[in-house]
């Protein structure tokens, strides 16, 4: 119950985390340089977690040996793997800030729910964990609803809401987070589970906060490239035959800190809490359940998308996001424990993908006439304004 809690509590903290940075991003800035910012706001969270933890309870950070097979002391193991995860999670966060820069909140964030998906697979193959029928049953809802996002195309054929989901940018950019988020997934959960279930409690939270802050770093440090790269005035430097070092001094690096200060530091203190409450869940129940609760928030993120952002024209979006938490749920209840059960059976399974069904189709009849524009149209009014100084697809 300990690891359904956390998951809980970070689906609920992940959608404001969303909302925080969201509002940032709409102020334009590369999103290379918030993550930076992120990133470095974390890592002072984590520090003094880290500091609270080791005068209080005495405990230091802790490392596993994830490096025994390859004869490799705890240290040098634990380098290579954040250098390899960061790299994925880095790609990942970078092109996750982008499509909320690029979408709408209430349009994107919902094909996060593929992440069950891709990690239905991968469990199994790499976590050996069991896949029940009334699991894929789950992922199918999922899958539907992402489709219900883009009802109105299927005026146009009824393969078109499949080819929207890959010609539109946000929905792109979430399907590739969600691919690369499951594979570090996979790794965080195999490296915080090392050693087994007679780790102590105290020792778990070390453990997680020691992959938190080693990832917090080595994520930094790619978003400082990163950001070096994009913004930075390479052009007068050789133009002038400057050296190298005047690159990073060529922009502002605290705009963005000076504009929106107060969304930022929620921004970074929010994914310092996320990453901890979920690495302490993946220790008390399987990978695939808790990123499967973690999605569920995308009903509060389409609602706040409403409420806060005035994002207008979302009753499609709100229906798909029921039809897919549905599948969430499903996946929640039919995922079978180490002895083989599960909380609902395939019959049950069915009754609730079939209430499901129902209650979706007698809500598209409903609003059938509701955001009835031409197909053209409503493929324009998904576009968001071009970000400036980027061409326009």
């Amino acid at each position: 119950m300990l690891g359904l809690f956390l998951s809980s509590v970070m689906s609920v903290v992940n959608v404001f985390n969303d909302v925080a940075r969201k509002k940032v991003l709409d102020r334009q800035f590369d999103a290379g340089l918030v993550s930076f910012w992120c990133k470095a706001i974390a890592f002072v969270a984590y520090a003094l977690a880290i500091g609270v933890l080791l005068v209080w309870r005495g405990i230091p950070p802790e490392l596993p040996d994830i490096g025994k097979t390859l004869g490799l002391a705890p240290l040098p193991s634990l380098l290579i793997y954040l250098a390899f995860s960061s790299l994925l999670e880095g790609t990942a966060i970078l092109l996750n800030l982008r499509a909320l820069q690029v979408s709408p909140i209430s349009y994107c964030v919902p094909f996060m729910a593929f992440t069950p998906l891709f990690l239905l697979p991968a469990g199994s193959l790499l976590l050996h964990e069991r896949i029940s029928q009334g699991m894929v049953l789950g992922v199918l809802l999922v899958v539907l609803g992402s489709l219900v996002v883009n009802r109105q195309l299927f005026a146009r054929g009824p393969l078109e809401p499949v080819r929207a989901i890959f010609r539109e940018r946000g929905s792109r950019y979430m399907l590739t987070v969600a691919f690369l988020l499951t594979i570090t997934n996979i790794l965080d959960k195999w490296f915080v589970t090392a050693g087994g279930a007679s780790v102590p409690f105290d020792m778990r939270v070390s453990r997680s906060l020691t992959l938190a802050i080693g990832k917090c770093v080595m994520l930094a440090l790619f978003f400082v490239g990163l950001t070096i790269v994009r913004l930075g005035d390479w052009k007068s430097v050789r133009a002038r035959n400057l050296q190298w070092w005047r690159v990073p001094m060529s922009f502002n690096w605290i705009t963005v800190l000076r504009t929106v200060p107060l969304w930022l530091v929620l921004a970074g203190v929010l994914e310092a809490v996320i990453l901890v409450l979920q690495l302490m869940a993946m220790q008390f129940t399987v990978a695939a359940l808790v990123i499967s609760i973690k999605r569920s928030g995308m009903i509060l993120a389409v609602a706040l998308g409403w409420f806060i952002f005035k994002e207008r024209g979302i009753t499609d979006r709100v229906i798909a996001s029921c039809v897919m938490v549905t599948g969430v749920l499903l996946f929640f209840l039919t995922k079978p424990d180490a002895d083989g059960r599960a909380m609902l059976g395939l019959h049950g399974a069915l009754l609730v993908a079939g209430m499901a069904l129902s209650g979706m189709a007698v809500a598209l009849y409903l609003t059938r006439h509701r955001n009835s524009i031409p197909a053209r149209a409503t493929t324009a009014r998904l576009q968001p304004p071009p970000v400036p100084g980027e061409p326009v697809e």
